[in-house]
């Protein structure tokens, strides 16, 4: 059961974070003025791909057995920072606190993006004035760029919600289940977020609390997997509460000037 829920949480995280990307892909690809068949294929493959280079990551930790070997007994190392001194310290355990320093990064980079994107500052990407082959390799190798970034979130993620010894086909059985829902649900997940722009910044908070569970587990601490995914879901519950509260306080607003124009006829 432990199982099935940490995969159950991984595949909706996977998808929510996936967003981003697939927006990313999306808005990239329009530049190219492809016919719609091709651009959706192209989409298609483009998330495919994401969502394997996602697992090459994982397959690549896994198979790295020196990160099972002790730590060395520096104090350049900025996880012994907030170690206990008789905490044994792998270089996994160096791995999770780079992992959780890497998804705070990304977290606060994803939060300037949407605010300029809300202000009116965001530039799609790619030159409109390229054309040809020279726009194709532009496209490719910044989406290529692009896709490492936010494949790195997604793995660090998978590695702090699951197992990478014990649970490793779990964690890639997820990453393909996201994506394949990112294929076949692209457009009507972009509408979803479109209209409720407090769900990117939900995100972002889940993000964080990934990052700290990394950090924490990068000291020789001890942050469980059940902690992890109950404080997911008060963060969900929250959400979804204050989406509520929001739209009958729209709905509220949206009656006062017919009852306010009745009053007056009368």
């Amino acid at each position: 059961m432990d199982v099935f829920l940490s995969f159950l949480s991984l595949v909706l995280l996977s998808a929510g974070l996936g967003i981003d990307n697939g927006l990313l892909i999306e808005f990239s690809l329009k530049g190219l003025n492809l016919p719609e068949r091709k651009h959706l294929i192209w989409r298609s493959v483009a998330l495919v791909m994401a969502a394997l280079l996602r697992i090459g990551f994982l397959f690549s930790l896994s198979q790295l057995s020196f990160l099972e070997n002790p730590l060395p007994e520096s104090s350049w190392l900025p996880n012994r920072w907030f170690s206990h001194a008789d905490v044994e310290l792998t270089w996994m355990s160096l791995v999770l606190f780079a992992g959780g320093l890497i998804i705070l990064a990304m977290a606060l980079w994803e939060y300037y993006h949407k605010l300029r994107e809300e202000l009116g500052n965001h530039a799609q990407p790619g030159n409109a004035s390229s054309s040809g082959a020279l726009k194709v390799f532009a496209v490719v190798g910044y989406l290529t760029v692009m896709n490492i970034l936010f494949s790195l979130d997604s793995v660090f993620a998978a590695v702090a919600i699951m197992d990478l010894e014990t649970q490793f086909w779990w964690m890639v059985g997820a990453i393909l289940t996201a994506s394949l829902i990112m294929v076949f649900c692209m457009i009507p997940l972009t509408a979803i977020v479109a209209r409720n722009k407090h769900f990117g910044v939900l995100m972002l908070s889940i993000l964080a609390v990934i990052a700290t569970k990394l950090l924490v587990d990068g000291t020789g601490s001890h942050f469980s997997n059940g902690l992890l995914i109950f404080i997911i879901s008060v963060l969900l519950l929250n959400d979804a509460a204050q989406a509520m509260v929001d739209n009958a306080a729209a709905r509220r607003v949206a009656r006062e000037p017919a009852t306010e124009g009745s009053g007056t006829i009368n």
